[in-house]
C-alpha cells in the first residue's frame, strides 16, 4: 500500500510540474485583448498568479507526501534484506 501511495505522490508531482494545463485565465486574457486597459491587464495577471500558486501548492504537497512515505519504505526494505 505504501509503495502505491509513493508512486501516486511522485506521479502527482511530475504531472503538476510537467504537463501543460488549460489556461485558467483564458477569459480574462480575451477580455484584455478585446478591451486593453490597465484594469483588465491586472485582472489577467492576478488570475495567472492564482493558477501558478495552485499548481505549485499541489506540487509541494506531492513532494512532501513522497518524502514522508520514503522513510517507512526505506526502513521496511532494510528489514527484508
Amino acid at each position: 500500500m505504501l509503495w502505491f501511495l509513493e508512486i501516486v505522490a511522485i506521479l502527482g508531482l511530475v504531472l503538476a510540474i510537467a504537463l501543460p494545463i488549460q489556461d485558467y485565465a483564458l477569459r480574462e486574457f480575451i477580455a484584455w485583448q478585446q478591451h486593453p486597459s490597465p484594469e483588465t491587464y491586472t485582472t489577467y495577471l492576478e488570475k495567472r498568479r492564482q493558477q501558478n500558486a495552485g499548481r505549485l501548492m499541489f506540487a509541494a504537497l506531492s513532494a512532501v507526501t513522497a518524502t514522508l512515505l520514503a522513510r517507512p519504505l526505506r526502513k521496511y526494505r532494510r528489514k527484508l534484506r
